[in-house]
């Protein structure tokens, strides 16, 4: 593995790359290590920030832990749980009936189902929705519970938005097996939620005995699932599946990581002083925009112009030409992230206008992590695996990127829209996230269906997401139940970015890269390449900077990973001198969660300029965002992409399509329509 990454990088001239990306940077990096006098835009001098607001983790990871990064993972399931869908359209002419609407739609509902409700008002269609789903899960709950009982399992049933039945055979009080389950289930705090594998071939046996199946709870989950499907009374019947972020965790905090030597030229200055608790305000910029003042946003080559000359990097995204058009969003617009929330501590988010409280939908406790259930705080209470592994904090890594950050306030990194508001939408804790509680999350996010907290009291969305991100994965098929709270989500003008996933795999593979109705990022490095970890095919749409921990191209002894937030204590140094910190907010990471929130940033910007919403929108971004990519791009040697298809029968190259292109926003600035003077008096 260690010989095809460096044969790739030969492969893409990577040391021509490396020169010009460490010329471009250096007068930038100078300015901010406070050896330029220069006035005018730009990061501050690190000496003049707390090290709070500029100590950093990360340093180029060895080439031999790659393979261990891209080995397969089991498909995890929770144990006794499954998720059955009403058949909600079967309902809406009953539905419609009993709300007294007239004889002759009743009858188009009957022949056409939900292409006739286009022809009422929205009010009415949600009316006739609600009772209809009312109606099929109801008899869908009557069903299941019918089912188990004849295969001798019993559990809870429970009706969730949108024509969801949970089933839980492992559910209190519902009989003496599912009791065992739940016992069992009950694990010591510190241990992790239980989760099964699963494999789709496996089979009930024909001849099971009622022993059996008390025994082993999987056992009973597939022979549940296989009665409930072959009853035919259900829309779909799947397990609740666990999600991950796919992130690669870094060091645990005991470990010591190597920080980049310093510069001999660099002269020495104090960098050990107490971190304050609150930055010292900036004085308001005159006019916003261009390049932010924040310090550490040098090291953020994914926001620069792409290309090869000064002050741009050839993966870079663009963000600073839109900026510098005086384009840094608004705060109209909503960006909901379905991640393991947010650290609402983090000095670069605690004071940001642009976060929200958001919600909390992990339903399991254990997952959970936080003791309250379903909330209205979306607090990141940790999604750490187990004793031996850190906390991500992978949803306020990712809703840095978008803009949760405060940017142009000397503190920190920049985000991408200057001004959004971001709604974080806790799903991911403990080792993952269940399927139930992401498929809650989108309907939340597009204001379809309220959260139900606890003693059942309602927690609506009111003002519901223009944009969803979800970077996080399932290899499995595109699940139904999710399938349909897309579908529902961009029928309200959402338009949803998902991850393509970090396994030099097929796309096809994973959820939600191949569900319909999603834009698919897959990821590129700071050399404007395909990342060696992006998965890879016909389903992805575009191509952001993900970044490469394992990479250094310009030489300045950090990893070309994506700089955003995350607080951490591993690695921790202070950027000045290199010395140690004992703790830090921001960290390089690497991966398409980190790619996917580029897009969403640079869809909410353009949803500012040009106040489109939903399909016209995203098209826009297709139209006007995207720097092409060459024929040939994402070819490999076949010996060294094992999930690659060759370009032709027989051939020794292999191809890794990578979408219709690059993001690029510089090309978006360039066809801004200039602003309409006022007339004169």
């Amino acid at each position: 593995m260690s010989q095809r990454r460096w044969s790739l990088a030969a492969l893409v001239l990577a040391p021509i790359l490396a020169l010009a990306a460490c010329d471009q940077a250096s007068d930038l990096w100078d300015r901010v290590r406070g050896e330029d006098t220069a006035e005018g835009p730009g990061p501050a001098p690190l000496d003049d920030v707390p090290l709070e607001a500029r100590a950093l983790s990360g340093s180029v990871q060895p080439q031999d832990q790659i393979e261990a990064l891209l080995a397969p993972e089991p498909v995890l399931i929770a144990p006794g749980q499954i998720l059955v869908g009403a058949r909600v359209e079967a309902q809406l002419d009953n539905a419609a009936s009993d709300l007294g609407l007239a004889s002759n739609f009743v009858r188009s509902l009957q022949a056409r189902g939900m292409d006739s409700l286009e022809q009422l008002p929205d009010n009415v269609i949600n009316q006739v929705r609600q009772r209809a789903e009312l109606e099929a899960s109801d008899d869908a709950r009557t069903a299941a519970r019918d089912v188990l009982s004849r295969l001798g399992v019993q559990g809870e049933v429970e009706v969730r938005p949108g024509g969801v039945v949970m089933i839980d055979l492992a559910g209190v009080g519902a009989s003496p097996t599912s009791l065992r389950f739940a016992q069992e289930a009950a694990a010591p705090t510190a241990a992790p939620p239980q989760a099964v594998e699963w494999n789709e071939t496996d089979r009930c046996p024909r001849l099971v005995t009622q022993g059996q199946l008390e025994a082993d709870l999987a056992l009973a989950t597939r022979c549940a699932i296989q009665r409930l499907e072959t009853s035919r009374q259900f829309e779909f019947v799947e397990p609740n599946y666990i999600a991950s972020s796919g992130l690669s965790l870094p060091p645990r905090r005991d470990q010591k990581t190597t920080p980049p030597p310093s510069r001999p030229s660099q002269p020495s200055q104090p960098g050990t002083q107490t971190p304050s608790q609150t930055p010292p305000p900036a004085a308001p910029p005159v006019v916003r925009g261009g390049t932010p003042n924040d310090p550490l946003y040098a090291l953020q080559w994914h926001f620069r112009p792409r290309g090869a000359a000064a002050g741009q990097s050839p993966g870079g995204a663009g963000f600073q030409s839109y900026w510098s058009a005086r384009q840094l969003g608004a705060s109209a617009i909503r960006v909901a992230v379905i991640d393991t929330g947010v650290d609402v501590s983090h000095p670069d988010l605690r004071a940001s206008a642009n976060l929200t409280s958001g919600i909390d939908l992990i339903t399991n406790p254990e997952r959970g992590g936080d003791g309250n259930g379903v909330d209205n705080d979306a607090n990141d209470a940790g999604d750490r695996c187990g004793a031996t592994t850190e906390n991500s904090y992978h949803g306020t890594h990712v809703a840095g990127t978008i803009g949760a950050a405060a940017t142009d306030d000397r503190v920190g990194v920049a985000g991408g829209a200057w001004d959004v508001t971001i709604v974080p939408v806790r799903v991911l804790g403990r080792c993952g996230g269940e399927l139930a509680d992401i498929v809650s999350g989108i309907r939340w996010a597009a204001g379809i269906a309220p959260a139900v907290g606890e003693g059942g009291v309602q927690i609506a969305n009111t003002q519901p997401a223009n944009i969803i991100n979800m970077s996080l994965t399932i290899q499995a098929p595109c699940p139904a139940s999710m399938q349909a709270a897309i579908d529902a989500a961009v029928a309200r003008d959402v338009v949803v970015v998902v991850a393509a996933g970090n396994k030099a795999n097929q796309a096809r593979l994973y959820a939600p890269a191949n569900c319909n109705n999603v834009v698919v990022v897959g990821a590129g490095d700071a050399r404007g390449e395909l990342s060696f970890y992006s998965n890879f095919g016909p389903e992805l749409d575009i191509l952001a900077p993900g970044g490469d921990v394992f990479s250094d191209s310009d030489n300045d002894g950090r990893p070309d990973g994506v700089l955003s937030t995350r607080a951490t204590q591993s690695g921790c140094y202070d950027p000045i001198n290199s010395s140690s910190a004992e703790r830090c907010y921001y960290s390089f990471l690497q991966g398409t969660s980190m790619a996917a929130p580029h897009v969403s940033a640079a869809l909410a910007l353009m949803a500012a300029e040009t106040g489109l919403r939903g399909r016209p929108l995203e098209d826009a971004l297709f139209t006007r965002a995207l720097a092409p990519l060459t024929p040939n791009f994402g070819q490999i040697e076949c010996a060294r992409s094992r999930n690659a298809t060759p370009v032709s029968t027989g051939s020794a190259t292999c191809a890794r399509p990578s979408g219709r292109g690059a993001l690029d926003l510089t090309r978006a600035a360039q066809t801004i329509a200039p602003a309409t003077p006022a007339a004169s008096p």
